[in-house]
């Protein structure tokens, strides 16, 4: 957990009508719930109106269940007391599941967070002044592209193997 605000962590709305909703997390105790004034402001009938609370202090994220009638549930288990969180937990609270995030402490990207960069084009001597060659390329280490072409060949083979299989096991 960091002090920066990009590194502050998140709890998303992984599922449920409100699939999709961030809330950053800062420092000191945020509330959870469904009545007005919460932290972390879920719109569900089953979410107690203070259902549970988040905790931010140095280096720890801690989970609380408030005494809520549904309970707070933390990667399948009923949360008795409090839990800390760890990147990637998941919260179920009433009808919604929310994953943490903790960007500082991450050893994966937020879902649907991958961004590719392209690099500017290098420029072309040849050329004149302020013109670029063509085209574009990818950032990327060598060994992430030989990794996605290792299992693209993989499918490929796997799928001709299957293929194959069929057409010799009904002809």
């Amino acid at each position: 957990m960091s002090d920066q605000l990009d590194l502050l962590p998140i709890l998303t709305v992984s599922s449920g009508p409100l699939r999709g909703a961030s809330f950053r997390l800062r420092p000191g105790v945020r509330r959870i719930g469904r009545e007005d004034g919460a932290d972390v402001l879920l719109d569900d009938p089953k979410v107690s109106r203070w259902h549970a609370t988040v905790e931010l202090t140095v280096g720890r994220v801690l989970l609380t269940d408030t005494g809520s009638t549904n309970g707070t549930w933390l990667n399948g288990e009923r949360l008795r007391g409090h839990a800390e969180l760890r990147d990637g937990d998941r919260i179920r609270l009433g009808n919604l599941e929310l994953r943490f995030f903790d960007p500082g402490a991450a050893a994966t990207d937020r879902l649907g967070t991958y961004r590719r960069h392209l690099a500017p084009p290098p420029a072309d001597p040849a050329a004149p002044a302020g013109v670029l060659a063509a085209p574009t390329q990818l950032i990327g280490t060598p060994a992430r592209r030989s990794r996605r072409a290792l299992l693209v060949i993989g499918g490929c083979v796997a799928l001709a193997s299957g293929m194959a299989w069929a057409y010799l096991a009904f002809h």
